[in-house]
């Protein structure tokens, strides 16, 4: 049984497995056989055959691991391990100060979270001034800025006039010594995940690269891993950043989508702002689409957008969002006191997706957003901000199309639920009662166990 956080919740890996006693769909008392990863009966009354681990649901729903879209497996296990730095945690001048303070050990920092509502935005000055004997970097809540005081900076070779890093963090890693515990940090966090009972992952990174695969073929995880990244990996999604201060050259952006594509390799676009994503789809309505092409977020869309997006994803649905509804009941607070009223309706829209005929799957943005999809969903179907505001009460979703964000396909994202049945792969999330007594708490100390056979 998990803690309420998962990080206990072993995954059960047998390759013989008969599961009694469990909801299936809405219909108890149904028993499931696995074999070499996967069903292969399914029915009631099934006795165990020799040699076969038994494992009684009881009365549970039994529901396919869940597939977290979009999340950032590496800086979640580096966060875990680094300095909280912003809200809610930390969220004034003096409590920042007393965290870098208290931070153990005697060399680097690592501080993740921060938001200048702490303390305005950091510099190499206002850094030495916190923590001078030290190296320290801090990472912006967003994921795209690094701050680092002085001494950070010379120990990297960075020249910086005020120790504002805008997404470097490839540089950072060339230049910082791996850690020697990375292996066993994300193997952990893996298992923090497994808790949840996800049984999949998109490591939605565009730094990624062939090294970042060749690492991640040595580790032991608990998870099916679809990797996106640069164009330097032989497969998968090539993800784009974008971002409103540096927007790259119109025809060199079409160019690489159509690389991309003559590879058969689809395209992903970071697009938190209207900017970024009226100008993500427009460079695809010219370079055209491929099935699975993405949109990462799309945390503003408003109605003239959304039209924006039907007309380039189509009829047949060529382009997915995979959303973060979790942000409204992690930052709305913050939204609705910085983002234009009129825009409120428009933020990580869910329903509206939905009924635009658009597919939409599910992702945290873990670290940058709270790891535990049982939340997100949550935060699907409530839209409440940590102050018990509403926003976009139109987009709420049922529990059932909440979960389903997270039960799609790890290389189809919006597409059909995946279900428990003959053939399918033998990754399994046990609640601890059935789904109607789940749907209305939609919380992770429901999972009693992450089952791959």
């Amino acid at each position: 049984m998990p803690d309420g956080t998962g990080e206990h919740t072993p995954v059960d890996r047998r390759p013989a497995l008969l599961i009694v006693n469990a909801e299936v769909e809405g219909v108890a008392d149904v028993d499931v056989r696995c074999r070499d990863g996967r069903v292969v009966d399914v029915g009631r009354g099934l006795d165990a055959a020799p040699g076969e681990h038994v494992l009684d649901a009881c009365g549970g729903a039994l529901l396919p691991g869940l597939n977290d879209h979009h999340i950032h497996l590496f800086a979640l296990a580096a966060a875990r391990r680094s300095v909280k730095c912003g809200p809610p945690d930390v969220t004034t001048f003096a409590e920042l100060q007393a965290a870098l303070e208290a931070a153990p050990g005697e060399d680097w920092i690592r501080g993740v979270g921060y938001h200048e509502s702490v303390a305005g935005l950091l510099d190499s000055r206002s850094l030495d001034a916190l923590r001078g004997d030290r190296p320290v970097r801090i990472q912006h809540r967003s994921g795209k800025m690094w701050f680092v005081n002085s001494l950070a900076a010379r120990r990297l070779g960075i020249d910086t006039p005020n120790g504002q890093l805008f997404r470097l963090d490839g540089l950072l890693r060339k230049r910082l010594a791996e850690d020697e515990d990375l292996g066993r940090s994300v193997e952990e966090t893996s298992r923090l995940l497994a808790g949840y009972g996800i049984a999949g992952i998109t490591d939605a990174t565009y730094t990624n690269d062939s090294t970042t695969e060749a690492i991640y073929r040595q580790l032991n995880l608990c998870q099916q891993v679809n990797l996106m990244g640069d164009e330097s990996l032989p497969s998968g999604t090539v993800k784009i950043m974008l971002d409103d201060a540096a927007l790259p050259d119109v025809d060199h952006l079409q160019e690489r989508i159509a690389k991309a594509h003559a590879r058969k390799r689809r395209v992903a676009f970071h697009c938190v702002t209207r900017t970024e994503l009226v100008f993500a789809l427009t460079a695809l309505r010219a370079a055209g689409t491929l099935a699975g092409d993405r949109i990462e977020h799309a945390a503003v869309t408003d109605a003239a957008t959304m039209g924006l997006l039907q007309e380039v994803s189509g009829e047949a649905g060529h382009v997915t969002v995979v959303t973060q509804p979790n942000f409204i009941a992690e930052r709305g607070d913050r939204y609705l006191r910085d983002v234009p009223p009129e825009d409120h309706a428009s933020l990580y829209r869910c329903r509206g997706f939905l009924e635009a005929g658009l597919p939409l799957g599910g992702g945290t943005d873990a670290p940058y957003g709270d790891p535990d999809p049982w939340a997100a969903m949550r935060a699907a179907v409530e839209r409440q901000t940590p102050d018990g505001q509403v926003v976009g009460a139109d987009e709420k979703l049922t529990p059932e199309q909440a979960l389903a964000l997270f039960l799609a396909p790890l290389d189809d994202p919006g597409g059909a639920p995946r279900r428990v049945e003959i053939g399918a792969a033998a990754d399994f999330c046990v609640l601890t009662r059935p789904w109607n007594g789940a749907r209305s708490a939609l919380a992770a100390n429901l999972v009693a166990e992450c089952v791959k056979a």
